[in-house]
């Protein structure tokens, strides 16, 4: 079943059925079929939305943080994003690809701050309307009144320097990514807790900026480390903490744990619990069930999370007895080890 925003863009198919269109960020595949009609491709910066689109559409959908496209574009349809910093960052990345007077549309859902589309707009036109609300959300448009400057992701990087366990970290951060300019109290939490890296392969799961990774490889640097996100954007930054600390990690796009190999000696995370802008918490769910098949005998995982969270039964139904290393009023550090 169509998501309410996609079941809105429906409502207005008619705006896609002339010229090339890029759609981005859907949160599902099937907008694709029901547009078969159309020209329309696909960008997606979240893995998960992008593995389910690979068949639900004739053209070859793109993954990744920054959109790389040879043809011009005469219309641009994003799904609003949680960040409204990480939606000016699209629209500056997407706007040179688009022949001038492009149409521009904003979909999403009333709560995540999509009436503020007008002024989110503003330096690509001036003037933006509503053309359509249904189901709890609402369709902005409006088209490029002028050439835009190329789009350069340095002009949104920015690093921060964080100590921590007598360790100096250079962290890559961009709109989009988890605590975005700042190291958040839970990961500093969790890293205060790491006071031995096993040697073999560690792994870093929701890695966000990479600070875990990084510190892992910097505590051991005979460890193997693997950095895994859903968000293209996070391990772009990954990628880029890595370089910029004289690491070396491997770097993987994966929904869960689909895209992992091998096993590992330990793993580290301050897993996500959000969906959008709603609680989940079945992404960690999945993860502690599946994560036995990936652990060697003896390995250890260290999870912070939220105090008000269910982890602790999780982790010992699915591994093994856990312990509460550390808490605070907000969180929690979680340990236990793999029979």
């Amino acid at each position: 079943m169509l998501s309410p925003q996609s079941q809105l863009l429906l409502r207005n198919a008619e705006l896609f059925e002339t010229g090339h269109w890029l759609i981005v960020n859907a949160n599902d595949g099937d907008i694709f079929k029901a547009l078969d009609e159309g020209d329309t491709t696909g960008f997606f910066q979240y893995f998960d939305q992008f593995q389910n689109i690979n068949d639900n559409t004739k053209s070859q959908p793109q993954f990744g943080a920054f959109y790389q496209g040879n043809q011009k574009l005469d219309g641009v349809v994003v799904y609003m994003p949680k960040s409204k910093e990480q939606l000016q960052m699209l629209l500056a990345n997407i706007a040179p690809h688009l022949n001038l007077h492009a149409n521009i549309l904003l979909v999403g859902e009333n709560k995540s701050g999509i009436k503020s589309s007008p002024k989110l707009l503003q330096p690509y036109s001036r003037n933006t309307i509503k053309i359509d609300s249904a189901r709890h959300c609402s369709l902005y448009a409006t088209t490029l009144e002028e050439r835009v400057k190329p789009f350069n992701p340095d002009d949104w990087v920015k690093y921060i320097t964080i100590n921590i366990n007598e360790q100096q970290l250079e962290l890559c951060s961009l709109p989009g990514v988890f605590n975005h300019k700042q190291l958040d109290e839970a990961t500093r939490l969790l890293l205060h807790e790491i006071k031995h890296v096993p040697s073999g392969s560690v792994l870093d799961f929701g890695c966000g900026t990479g600070v875990i990774g990084t510190f892992l490889a910097k505590t051991n640097p005979s460890a193997k480390v693997t950095m895994t996100d859903v968000n293209a954007i996070a391990l772009y930054c990954a990628e880029k903490t890595a370089e910029a600390n004289n690491v070396k990690a491997n770097v993987v796009a994966s929904n869960g744990v689909s895209h992992l190999q091998g096993k590992f000696s330990g793993i580290y995370t301050n897993p996500p619990f959000h969906t959008g802008i709603k609680t989940d918490y079945s992404v960690t769910e999945n993860f502690l069930h599946q994560l036995p098949q990936y652990m060697q005998s003896g390995a250890e995982i260290k999870l912070v999370a939220n105090s008000f969270l269910p982890y602790q039964p999780l982790i010992e139904k699915y591994i093994n007895k856990a312990t509460v290393l550390t808490a605070t009023t907000k969180f929690k550090v979680y340990q236990s080890r793999f029979k």
